[in-house]
């Protein structure tokens, strides 16, 4: 039943090759992926039924099925795999591969559960790249607002940070760029008198000697940048390094009355 060979111009296409008792079960399939997901793009792609959701291209493949002499195949692109419930797996076969075989009952349930798991789980990954793309946005904005000279350092940071610190949320917090591990403020730049003030939180306890601590009870340290050239690359990718393993507790700060502890990071 493997039709690897033949052209389809559309899914109704591919299911009509199909012996009548498959043809029956891949509308069954079919019916439930476009009612999980109605917004899907349906097309053939590979020679297969493919579903594209919740972006275009590589970011967007949802799912495939396909019909073979003793088995149906389900395709699930490994961006997928967190909405991919436990009940599934027995029918895991290879990387992105589900086979279930012809003779034995196929899974509706299962597979239902499965769909819509994915959904959800897409959904969040987009909502959390917008929120993500919306903060960038805005941190766009305040570098735009500086002087050329302070832009070019602002614009500098924001490249070294976002490629050393992938997975911390940023902000404009308190008016100013920051970005936060787990909701705990890690590092950040701001405007001073003085030129660009890159400040890490837990600065003071990175034993380096370019960051200066503040002078307060907190144990923040800082440089001030005038120019471009003055980033040390190297530097910073240490610093940033740094703040991800050594950190003091602000998120809970007011929790705990202004004391400051320092977290065990894993």
């Amino acid at each position: 039943m493997n039709k690897s060979s033949l052209k389809f111009k559309d899914v109704d296409d591919y299911i009509s090759h199909c012996p009548e008792d498959v043809q029956m079960l891949l509308n069954q399939i079919r019916t439930i992926i476009k009612t999980a997901a109605p917004h899907a793009r349906e097309r053939i792609s590979y020679g297969m039924p493919f579903y594209e959701y919740g972006g275009s291209g590589l970011k967007g493949r949802f799912i495939y099925f396909a019909a073979f002499k003793k088995h149906i195949s389900l395709f699930i692109p490994p961006s997928n795999t967190a909405g991919v419930p436990r009940e599934l797996q027995p029918y895991h076969t290879s990387k992105a591969t589900y086979q279930f075989p012809l003779n034995k009952p196929f899974p509706i349930g299962i597979l239902k559960k499965t769909i819509v798991a994915n959904v959800k789980e897409r959904d969040l990954q987009n909502k959390h790249k917008t929120i993500k793309s919306d903060a960038l946005n805005e941190i766009t904005a305040y570098n735009n607002k500086q002087s050329a000279t302070d832009k070019a350092i602002c614009v500098c940071l924001l490249k070294e940070i976002s490629k050393h610190l992938q997975n911390a949320e940023h902000k404009i917090w308190h008016g100013h760029p920051v970005w936060f591990i787990n909701g705990n403020p890690v590092v950040g730049y701001s405007k001073q008198k003085k030129g660009i003030r890159l400040m890490f939180w837990s600065g003071a306890g990175f034993n380096e000697n370019k960051l200066t601590p503040g002078t307060g009870k907190f144990k923040d340290a800082s440089v001030f940048y005038t120019k471009r050239e003055e980033i040390n690359i190297t530097d910073l990718k240490r610093w940033l390094n740094k703040s991800v393993h050594i950190q003091w507790d602000y998120k809970n700060i007011v929790k705990r009355k202004g004391k400051l502890v320092k977290l065990k990071i894993q």
